[in-house]
């Protein structure tokens, strides 16, 4: 049995890397498979949702009164209402709700499965502005109404077992140990990080026309991320981040900026 699994864990470990190697392939399909690849349902992205964010909140002081809490109700509440208009239809019954939490070291917001959002107060001298958090907002909807966070989960725990799989196969070989290790750490780099940068340009993407639709001018959205990229300092290598590199995110905006303008155009046109 064993010599069996030691033959066929070359196969399995090239049925792991499948997703990472597509791209170079055009293996566009399988990519976009994995991608969407979702164990959870629609109701549970809301029971855990709402279990994070109750956990988070009670944790945290959260601002229900003053211009920063006014400002987050009142741009969040916008870009629900822009984002609803072709977002899935399950997205309409999401409990949405946006909070202030006072934490000025925090330049971060979020928005967990189901709708619940969370912005820092540490974001909102990045932001500087209504259309500044709407970039911020709008991302961090778009995570919810395209279920990246539970996609993510759901990836993870495939891997997870593919990697202990293929470790358990190479540790009873007569190979060196680290090799296991290196087999798994490479999988965690191509894919899963891999699959979270795209998860963040697709939310820059569908954020971007949001917040047009919304009637915040999407060209903020260049300002605030060269806002962002002057807080961070030096990044790391984008293939070992979850995140895109802040200029790969700027140029891929400044791409999709002529549809969104137009949104926006149209939009603060209308009476």
């Amino acid at each position: 049995m064993q010599r069996a699994l030691l033959a066929l864990a070359p196969r399995l470990l090239v049925v792991l890397l499948l997703p990472a190697i597509a791209p170079l392939t055009g293996c566009a399909s399988l990519n976009q498979a994995v991608s969407n690849f979702n164990t959870f349902s629609v109701e549970e992205d809301v029971q855990l949702g709402r279990a994070a964010y109750q956990e988070t909140l009670g944790e945290s002081r959260v601002l229900t009164t003053g211009p920063g809490a006014q400002q987050v109700q009142r741009v969040t509440a916008r870009l629900v209402e822009a984002a609803l208009v072709d977002a899935p239809a399950f997205a309409q019954d999401f409990p949405w709700e946006a909070r202030l939490i006072d934490a000025p070291e925090q330049v971060n917001a979020f928005c967990l499965p189901g709708g619940k959002m969370a912005v820092y107060t540490g974001i909102l001298p990045v932001a500087q502005s209504d259309a500044g958090l709407a970039v911020v907002m709008g991302h961090e909807i778009a995570h919810a109404t395209l279920r990246h966070g539970t996609k993510a989960v759901s990836r993870q725990q495939i891997l997870v077992g593919g990697v202990a799989a293929i470790d358990l196969v190479l540790r009873g070989s007569d190979r060196d140990p680290e090799y296991a290790t290196a087999a798994a750490l490479l999988a965690t780099s191509l894919i899963g990080l891999k699959y979270g940068r795209s998860a963040e340009l697709e939310a820059d993407r569908v954020g971007l026309i949001t917040m047009a639709r919304a009637g915040y001018d999407p060209r903020e959205a260049v300002a605030f991320w060269q806002r962002m990229a002057a807080q961070g300092g030096q990044q790391g290598p984008e293939w070992l981040s979850t995140h895109p590199s802040h200029g790969n995110r700027i140029a891929q905006i400044e791409g999709l900026l002529p549809e969104a303008v137009a949104i926006y155009e149209a939009v603060t046109a209308m009476p």
